[in-house]
């Protein structure tokens, strides 16, 4: 599959989400990995301050926002659902595995795979 050759709706989602603040991480053929970054809760940045910034002159509130850029990054896979990302074999949307090779097919679902909670803590 080429790029040229993406179907309205993949094309459609990836504009979508796009349009909510996801950044495209990855570009291929077959999948674009997007990705949606941030530097943690006001809140606590300012609660740092409180506590930390007298002595530690900021660079608490650096690592935290580092840990929370990194480490809390939410990454979202966008293919079509019907083809097999390793050998092109047509799959169910809901099958776990291609029945032709094997390969998982979990992460490569357009799937948000978010390390948050629904409440949207740290964002």
């Amino acid at each position: 599959m080429s790029y040229a050759s993406r179907s309205e709706r993949v094309q459609r989602e990836i504009d979508d989400a796009i349009a909510e603040g996801w950044t495209i991480e990855t570009e291929t053929p077959e999948r674009v990995v997007l990705v949606k970054r941030g530097m943690g809760s006001l809140w606590v940045h300012l609660l740092l301050v409180v506590l930390t910034g007298w002595w530690s002159w900021g660079v608490v509130n650096l690592v935290y926002g580092g840990y929370e850029y990194f480490a809390h990054a939410q990454r979202r896979v966008v293919r079509e659902s019907d083809a097999c990302p390793e050998c092109g074999a047509s799959v169910a949307t809901v099958a776990n595995y291609c029945g032709n090779c094997g390969t998982a097919l979990d992460e490569s679902r357009s799937e948000l795979s978010e390390s948050r909670d629904e409440f949207g803590i740290g964002t």
